[in-house]
């Protein structure tokens, strides 16, 4: 499980640019059972310092990946994925990327008919521009299928 949980931890972190322990937080709240933890819980099963897991839990309710309960009769508070949450942010990402294409665009209404800068730049706005062509229909066929039906 700890392996898999620093796989997890690398991957956000190269992808995402998140911080490993932000990582690691995300990847064992995915997994962990009871699936609410606290942060003295979070910081005692991963090993790291309660400062840490309070900076890095923020970080996370910020992006909207994980939340924070309380319950009546518990001092600390609770925090657990948002796993619904999931294709709000990677759509919010994806259009993000999209906007390459009206930057790429604007350049290259800058640089017209220099050349080499001209082909340079076409080249990344052509990608960018048939990407955001296809967002709109990958979007589509997710509300079409919805999520899967788990089977346990």
């Amino acid at each position: 499980m700890s392996e898999w949980i620093e796989q997890m931890a690398a991957h956000f972190e190269a992808t995402e640019g998140m911080p490993l322990i932000a990582g690691r937080i995300l990847a064992f709240l995915l997994i962990c059972d009871p699936p609410e933890r606290t942060a003295n819980e979070l910081s005692h099963a991963l090993a790291a310092s309660t400062g840490s897991i309070s900076t890095n839990v923020r970080l996370l309710m910020r992006l909207g990946v994980i939340s924070k309960t309380t319950r009546q009769g518990r001092e600390a508070a609770l925090y657990q994925v948002e796993e619904d949450r999931w294709p709000a942010l990677v759509r919010q990402r994806m259009e993000r990327v999209t906007d390459l294409e009206e930057l790429t665009a604007t350049g290259l209404r800058m640089f017209s008919g220099q050349g080499e800068r001209a082909r340079r730049l076409r080249t990344v706005n052509e990608f960018y521009k048939w990407l955001s062509g296809e967002m709109p229909e990958l979007w589509r066929r997710w509300e079409r299928e919805g999520k899967p039906k788990l089977k346990f």
